[in-house]
């Protein structure tokens, strides 16, 4: 994916899209994950998301006290909206939103406002802007 640029990119990514992923991925998407990559030297993040899954967190969910929203899209192809949900039941209080039209990538397009008013309304100091 480094070496591909942003065609390369969508090429890779492209068996494991569903259509509304597709989609997104053939606007401007494609370019930011792709600067993002070259910004980072490679795929680092993405690893560390991978080794989270076979390796304890040093915390147990139960414990998170502060709000929590676990947004996904039903149509996610990477990551099941079933572990969200399972989330969502080990956080007390959780709120979840799952959209049935998203997939892994839309929520860049689609959610990011709306998570940014979400963490503006439950910011620490009480404030909402």
């Amino acid at each position: 994916m480094n070496a591909g640029g942003v065609e390369g990119m969508r090429d890779e990514m492209a068996s494991l899209l569903g259509a509304p992923d597709l989609a997104a991925l053939a606007g401007g998407l494609a370019e930011y994950l792709d600067e993002g990559v070259a910004e980072t030297g490679g795929v680092d993040g993405w690893l560390d998301d991978d080794l989270a899954f076979v390796a304890p967190w040093g915390f147990a969910l139960e414990t998170i006290s502060i709000p929590v929203l676990v947004r996904h899209g039903d149509r996610d192809q990477f990551v099941a909206a079933d572990h969200s949900r399972w989330l969502a039941e080990h956080i007390r209080g959780a709120e979840v939103r799952i959209t049935p039209d998203d997939g892994h990538l839309t929520l860049y397009e689609h959610a990011i406002p709306e998570i940014h008013v979400w963490l503006l309304g439950h910011r620490s100091d009480g404030s909402r802007g």
